[in-house]
């Protein structure tokens, strides 16, 4: 659920606001309903990868890969798919630690009171 709420919200943003902006909604989402520091990050990593590549893809389709040439020859000829591996990982990367930061900050400011049975499991 966290992911395609992740991604939808992720889609709807990123037309309205700047880039970087679409980190803002995994950081949300994992401080509301995280449940691991892990699972948030793949949370976010995978969401955001696939939504990236999508769009990025579109682009390139969009504008008959004229763009996608273009900014290849900016990064001295990566090619079509370097351009979009490399973009898809980006986005990925920055995702996936804005949305373990988000269940990390909420642990800070509201940690889990462990019961007093999960507080013999650790002890054993």
């Amino acid at each position: 659920m966290q992911f395609i709420l992740m991604i939808l919200l992720s889609a709807m943003v990123q037309y309205f606001l700047p880039w970087w902006s679409v980190m803002i909604i995994p950081f949300a989402i994992s401080a509301w309903k995280g449940e691991s520091g892990g699972g948030a990050f793949w949370n976010g990593f995978l969401s955001t990868a696939l939504l990236w590549f999508c769009m990025a893809y579109y682009e390139h389709l969009r504008s008959g890969g004229i763009l996608t040439a273009r900014m290849s020859e900016t990064f001295q000829n990566i090619g079509t798919i370097g351009l979009l591996t490399l973009t898809t990982w980006s986005g990925a990367l920055l995702a996936g630690f804005a949305s373990m930061s988000g269940y990390y900050c909420r642990q800070a400011i509201l940690p889990k009171v462990k019961t007093d049975s999960e507080k013999a499991k650790d002890y054993w």
